[in-house]
């Protein structure tokens, strides 16, 4: 699809403000920051997005439909190159794909759950983004437990392990791939068996 003039300025502000966010953190990247280093009106800013809240959200939802790429590619690969009796690999070699290329995004996904856990804020970015990633992976989930279930136990400890992989290997002296390994072992154990309990409720 050929991006109109608006949406290459959109993302130009998006950009911009993952570099910043990444570079500064998030309370000290001001949207005239961002507007200055991309150039643009700050009125064009507020124009695309509600605040900076807004703009975390955006730029979490731009790395879902990155990452729902990298899945469908991953899929369309594994059905051509899989048994259809040995499927037993998929959500392991995608959810290790996933890590993979979120570990890319790690600056941002810190931000995410470190400006979260300030009590003073009173921003919801961390459960907008949560909702987004739900609503896309399990479309109509409406229940508390598996709105709880998936919060708590899929989505936290997705993005604490990559933010926080670096400093964990370095500070237990642990190889970064072992840690991988052992981290996706856990989480199919103890997430996937949650998710499969809700399910025959």
């Amino acid at each position: 699809m050929v991006r109109t003039g608006g949406d290459k300025t959109k993302q130009k502000i998006l950009d911009t403000a993952e570099k910043l966010f990444s570079q500064n953190g998030f309370h000290a990247t001001s949207v005239n920051k961002i507007a200055k280093e991309a150039n643009v009106n700050k009125a064009l800013i507020y124009y695309y997005f509600k605040d900076k809240n807004d703009l975390v959200v955006s730029l979490f939802r731009k790395i879902l439909e990155e990452l729902s790429d990298v899945d469908a590619n991953i899929k369309h690969t594994d059905s051509e190159t899989r048994a259809d009796d040995d499927m037993s690999g998929d959500y392991t070699d995608a959810l290790r794909t996933e890590i993979s290329y979120l570990d890319e995004k790690k600056k941002i996904i810190a931000i995410l759950l470190m400006e979260s856990l300030k009590t003073d804020d009173d921003n919801t970015f961390l459960f907008e983004c949560a909702e987004l990633v739900t609503a896309y992976e399990h479309p109509g989930l409406k229940s508390k437990p598996q709105i709880v279930q998936e919060f708590f136990t899929g989505f936290i400890p997705l993005i604490s392990f990559v933010a926080l992989q670096d400093k964990f290997c370095s500070y237990f002296e642990c190889d970064k791939n072992e840690a991988l390994e052992y981290f996706i072992e856990s989480f199919l154990s103890s997430h996937m068996k949650t998710h499969q309990d809700l399910e025959v409720q």
